[in-house]
């Protein structure tokens, strides 16, 4: 028998064997799926998905022009069960639930926009409305004498506000892909692209606001000084401080700095007052919460109406599931009040990192890495601003979906730190050798847990303040944009004495401070010894570092590939080191908050199975997907603020068109 006679035989089998499996009728289940295909239906395909004959008159192909052997356009998916777990997701579980069913309520208000949080991303979003002509109603959970606005950073990229000071005009495509690129292609790449090239005029809108409204001009007025309250995060250029010797006429401003990812400085900072010491609270004193005051009072100028101490339950849809309302609840007095909406509803309600179930069941990656730690699922939630998932539920049951694992956390990259805090210096684990690029901050975390269980430790030169110059301006990195954090850090690297009691030094990385013990010896033995390596491995410990500076002399990292800029070598006593612990996963999960959230289209509107848009239902904030890939990724710190802000504002703008 000839091949082609082979071939033509198999092709008459496998044609038979379609037609038994697929009809022409609509929801075909196909074998080991419990989601139904519609295959056949009116204007549908009557031959399966390879294509075949029509019925006449059925009108056009579908989308992808049919025709033997031609695709016969997108196939309707209809969700299904699962056995111990929700449909379409692989964790553990039935953390979503069914929709509560409401038949009936104490109050009825008509509005054209709710705004379901009031947080960064819920006000850009109510103001947004605001000025569209809308009516809005802002449903917030929590009551007016307890609501209080996280965070002081906000990455901005092309600003009015920041080109006058100095940094930009920037390529944005290049930022965009460098965000894709850390995401490991998890993200979708037009929402980056709206925060990247919409975040600039996010920023110079909320500061004219400012100036409008009245607030203290301090919010809205660039002075990196000690009086200054808004700064930009920046790292220190190292030849013009060896030229001038003054932290004040030596910040950086050429980036993209590449010690292995890119940075750009562009986060604006409304750190607040210059602290002398450390404080206590995370952004204890951010002057950012008062911007959000302003933007509060524009919006309820313009008609916005907040209601606190009130929270979301479960949307509302028409027969054609539109969503057109929301049903919310009072939890003073326990009335149940119906919010409908002529426009939509944009939820801006947050993450799920308060939520056990959802976090054991969603960071999929995390969950495998915490339990095999002996970690459980009663303690894998945030520890601080982790939101309870109810936003994030409500667009389930209203059909949409959360994006596909593996999920994210704010997590961030990792590695043996210090009082300049992230860092490309070298890296060594417990048996003194070196791991992984250390420029390569969005691999660090990683890279760090797969290490043997043990010490871990970074190790420098007197040539510390170049390799500190080296490093990216990523979250919790090198922060010069306040030049006296960096002559705080300077003056107590100078007093440090030789020998294991090492030196607290002050940090120059958050607005927060705080001290870094540092060790200084003035042999690379004795400093091995200091940081507490063992007599075996100190001779391992002293090859790496001779190893390390043989290929900074190249001007090629051959091992790892850390670019040349931060290939410094470690040959100058004395020396430094800051001691940490590697290999342990057993704080591995949710942090702060979930980078997860539900997916949508390029104008943040939700989307269901079928990536088909729900009808005036947005996302933004941490309710929002395609963000991130597995962790936080700062190519500027301060995105997370960043991108709630200007999706906040963008999805405003999109359910009043």
């Amino acid at each position: 028998m000839t091949i082609k006679k082979k071939l033509e035989i198999a092709s008459v089998v496998k044609s038979e064997q379609l037609t038994d499996l697929i009809k022409t009728t609509d929801g075909v289940t196909i074998p080991g799926g419990t989601g139904a295909v519609k295959f056949g239906g009116p204007g549908g395909p009557t031959h399966g998905p390879l294509g075949g004959d029509r019925p006449e008159g059925d009108g056009p192909p579908p989308e992808g022009g049919g025709g033997p052997g031609g695709s016969r356009g997108p196939q309707k998916i209809v969700p299904g069960k699962a056995e111990g777990r929700v449909w379409g997701y692989s964790g553990p579980g039935d953390w979503l639930g069914e929709a509560p069913v409401i038949d009936k309520w104490d109050e009825e208000i008509n509005v054209d926009v709710v705004v379901l949080g009031s947080g960064n991303a819920g006000v850009q979003a109510a103001l947004a409305a605001a000025e569209c002509g809308a009516k809005v109603a802002v449903v917030e959970k929590q009551t007016e004498e307890t609501f209080a606005w996280y965070g002081e950073d906000f990455a901005a990229y092309n600003a009015k506000f920041t080109i006058d000071a100095g940094f930009g005009p920037y390529n944005l495509g290049e930022i965009v892909d460098e965000y894709v690129t850390r995401s490991g292609g998890r993200c979708n790449p037009d929402i980056v692209k709206s925060y990247v090239h919409r975040s600039g005029e996010t920023m110079d809108h909320m500061l004219d606001i400012c100036k409008e409204m009245g607030t203290d001009p301090r919010c809205y007025t660039y002075d990196p000084s000690k009086k200054g309250w808004l700064l930009i995060h920046a790292n220190m250029d190292y030849d013009k401080y060896l030229e001038t010797g003054d932290v004040h006429k030596s910040i950086q401003y050429n980036y993209p700095l590449t010690p292995g990812t890119k940075s750009w400085a562009g986060t604006c900072q409304f750190m607040g007052i210059y602290n002398e010491e450390p404080i206590m609270g995370c952004a204890a004193n951010s002057a950012l919460p008062m911007v959000n005051e302003a933007l509060v009072a524009k919006a309820q100028e313009l008609g916005a109406d907040w209601y606190f101490g009130t929270a979301g339950i479960c949307l509302i849809q028409n027969e054609n599931k539109d969503v057109i309302g929301m049903f919310a609840k009072d939890e003073v007095s326990g009335k149940v009040i119906k919010f409908n909406t002529s426009k939509g509803v944009v939820m801006a309600g947050g993450d799920y990192a308060g939520n056990a179930d959802m976090c054991w069941a969603l960071l999929n990656e995390y969950m495998e890495r915490r339990e095999r730690c002996g970690g459980t699922q009663e303690s894998f939630s945030s520890f601080m601003g982790g939101r309870s998932g109810d936003s994030v539920k409500m667009m389930c049951w209203a059909g949409g979906y959360v994006e596909p694992a593996p999920r994210g956390t704010m997590i961030l990259g990792g590695g043996p730190s210090g009082p300049w805090g992230a860092n490309a210096m070298l890296w060594l684990n417990c048996k003194g050798e070196r791991f992984t690029n250390e420029g390569n901050i969005s691999a660090a975390q990683t890279a760090c847990s797969r290490q043997p269980n043990g010490i871990g430790c970074l190790v420098t030169d007197q040539k510390w303040l170049k390799s500190v110059c080296a490093s990216g301006v990523e979250h919790s990195g090198p922060n010069a944009g306040r030049p006296d954090y960096y002559a705080d850090m300077i003056a107590g690297m100078a007093a440090i004495e030789p020998g294991p009691k090492g030196g607290m030094v002050k940090n120059c990385t958050i607005a927060e401070r705080g001290y870094n013990k540092v060790i200084c010896a003035n042999t690379l033995e004795e400093l091995a010894g200091y940081l507490g390596y063992p007599e075996e491995v100190i001779p391992t410990f002293v090859e790496s570092i001779k190893h390390y500076n043989e290929l900074c002399y190249k001007g090629a990292d051959e091992d790892y590939g850390k670019h040349p800029s931060a290939m410094i070598p470690v040959d100058e006593g004395p020396f430094y080191g800051v001691s940490t612990s590697l290999g342990s996963d057993a704080q591995c999960g949710p942090s702060m908050v979930t980078m997860s959230g539900v997916m949508t289209d390029k104008d943040l509107n939700v989307i269901d199975i079928n990536k088909d848009p729900i009808k005036g239902l947005y996302a933004c904030g941490n309710s929002l997907g395609g963000r991130y890939g597995l962790g936080y990724s700062t190519p500027s710190a301060g995105n997370s603020i960043g991108m709630a802000m200007t999706h906040g504002r963008i999805a405003g703008q999109n359910v009043c068109k």
